[in-house]
């Protein structure tokens, strides 16, 4: 029952999706990040089935691609985009440690978030944008928002917190080594359903998994520590790996 509870307070927090009033409570708060991935599934079933609805739409190509681009960020509420344009300001500052984490806390968009965000979206709508031309399976629009909130959930768990305040910090209370492994065990199954169904084409999750965890490194090195807004670019750059991995496929 708790981590029911869990579930809807994450669906709440990390997505538009709605949920019943006063549906927060305290003491399943520990849960919210481990259904995070649950989330992500949810977000990847919406995506999939809409993605279904449009590409056979009469409209341009051009145009369909950008609906399908966004529908994971409305989805979300674009707050893990808001997280990666965050890390951009603070990473591309190049600024001492005291001073990046200052920026990263920041509410201000400055200009390497204007570039950094830019970049983003011209990588994922050409990606995007193959992906419809070529008629590559979005089966894995499914897994996609999983996996790499799969990947944050590991990068909040087990690593130390940029900052012992915020919702990182007060989620992670409360959460054991059984969390961490429900996580992996929930990733394993993703690939393992994406490979029974696609076959190769399953390779994306793996390569958004793996530039998941390269991101996670970097930004701990960066910031000697995980923050929710990191685990955001995290979940932002996974997708972005995993999209143009399908697209080149």
């Amino acid at each position: 029952m708790g981590f029911i509870k869990g579930f809807i307070m994450s669906l709440g927090m990390y997505s538009i999706i709605p949920v019943p009033k006063n549906s927060w409570d305290e003491k399943n708060k520990h849960f919210v990040l481990q259904s995070l991935p649950l989330v992500g599934a949810i977000i990847g079933l919406i995506w999939y089935g809409l993605s279904l609805l449009i590409l056979p739409l009469f409209m341009p190509i051009m145009l369909k691609s950008v609906l399908i681009l966004f529908i994971p960020f409305f989805l979300s509420g674009f707050i893990h985009l808001d997280g990666y344009m965050d890390t951009a300001d603070a990473v591309f500052s190049r600024r001492s440690l005291d001073e990046k984490k200052r920026i990263l806390k920041d509410t201000h968009v400055g200009a390497f978030a204007v570039f950094a965000v830019s970049a983003l979206l011209l990588f994922q709508l050409s990606a995007v944008y193959s992906i419809a031309t070529s008629q590559n399976s979005v089966l894995l629009f499914i897994f996609i928002p999983v996996v790499s909130r799969c990947i944050a959930c590991i990068a909040v768990f087990r690593m130390k917190q940029v900052f012992e305040t915020g919702y990182a910090a007060s989620f992670r209370n409360g959460t054991k080594p059984i969390h961490t492994i429900f996580i992996c065990i929930l990733m394993l199954i993703c690939f393992i359903a994406a490979w029974f169904l696609v076959g190769i084409t399953a390779l994306p999750l793996l390569t958004g998994a793996i530039a998941g965890l390269l991101t996670m490194w970097y930004l701990y090195r960066q910031f000697q520590g995980i923050s929710g807004d990191l685990s955001g670019c995290i979940i932002t750059v996974s997708e972005l790996a995993a999209l143009i991995c399908l697209a080149l496929l």
